[in-house]
């Protein structure tokens, strides 16, 4: 069964060898690879059509810079596979990526499939952890929903995951977009699909990079996530009310990230610390009832006392496990 790979690629010649020495190497071989140069200044675009001469199934696109979100477009709109996988030009895979997600979505008669992740920071591979609910088989949109509000395997990364390629029917990544486009993106998918299965199993290696866009000084950006969550509670009010609390719940804890990451950076008196607190009001009874740690409860409870209490403990106690 041909399977879709669609990599967005933008200035990662220094680890692109890496994720295409592990995309040719994957166990399923009916493969379209689908690279998309999006106006690198490096040498990811040389690199990406020296791998295409290597082999067949890869295509390269060059265009101009636009967007990570825009790539994807690209590479969803050439996709002809029975399903669509994404990997991100700086993260590799394990062999059996694309066979595991897709024996999952076959096994299951899933329209989408999940696997766990290992973070490779500096060669030190941490898995990633479970909120409160077990990997297996959801049925239906509604419990499917269910399974990306509550289940930290089904997180709202674009990759990790396998797609059955009619989910993206007028779907589509936001276009100009390089900050949160998967957050605006996925619950949109899942909203389609018939039934979600999530594996254990971490075949998917995401690479922390002090470089990358998400790990840059806290700005304007930042706060786009909240704006992102807002516009998925609606969505979710409207279509799946049922789950409601667990959309509200899920913009504190979107909050809570951005009040921590101001704290590490020691921006005490940062501009938006009034509209931050103004949340804490907002959508703190439903956080509690929510399925986050109590760690990260207890921070939110600090925080709607006092915002910039909060954020100094947070960087007093040296212990942030549990921050979800």
């Amino acid at each position: 069964m041909l399977v879709s790979l669609v990599v967005p690629v933008y200035n990662v010649s220094s680890c692109l060898p890496k994720l295409l020495e592990s995309i040719l190497s994957q166990t399923h071989h009916e493969l379209e690879i689908i690279l998309v140069n999006d106006g690198s200044t490096d040498d990811s675009g040389a690199i990406c059509d020296s791998y295409a001469l290597k082999d067949s199934r890869i295509t390269t696109v060059h265009t101009p810079n636009r967007s990570a979100a825009d790539a994807r477009n690209t590479g969803v709109g050439m996709a002809s596979g029975d399903y669509i996988v994404f990997a991100d030009g700086d993260d590799y895979l394990s062999d059996d990526y694309v066979e595991y997600l897709l024996h999952l979505c076959i096994d299951n008669k899933a329209d989408i499939s999940c696997c766990a992740w290992n973070t490779d920071t500096q060669g030190k591979l941490t898995k990633c952890t479970y909120r409160k609910r077990e990997p297996g088989l959801y049925k239906g949109n509604h419990e499917a929903m269910r399974a990306l509000l509550t289940t930290r395997l089904m997180s709202s990364s674009v990759w990790g995951k396998m797609y059955k390629k009619s989910l993206f029917d007028e779907v589509r990544f936001p276009s100009g977009s390089n900050y949160y486009e998967d957050e605006e993106t996925i619950y949109r998918l899942v909203a389609k699909a018939d039934s979600v299965v999530i594996g254990d199993e971490p075949k998917y290696f995401y690479v922390m990079r002090s470089s990358s866009l998400t790990h840059r000084s806290f700005d304007e950006n930042n706060l786009k996530i909240i704006k992102v969550f807002e516009e998925r509670c609606a969505f979710i009010e409207n279509a799946f009310p049922e789950l409601s609390i667990y959309a509200k719940s899920d913009i504190l804890m979107v909050v809570n990230h951005c009040v921590i990451r101001l704290s590490i950076e020691g921006k005490y008196d940062h501009p938006c610390i009034d509209d931050l607190k103004a949340y804490y009001i907002k959508y703190e009874k439903f956080f509690l009832r929510g399925i986050s740690y109590l760690p990260a409860k207890l921070f939110s409870v600090v925080a709607y006392i006092n915002i910039r209490l909060a954020m100094r403990l947070y960087n007093i106690t040296g212990n942030h496990n549990g921050y979800n």
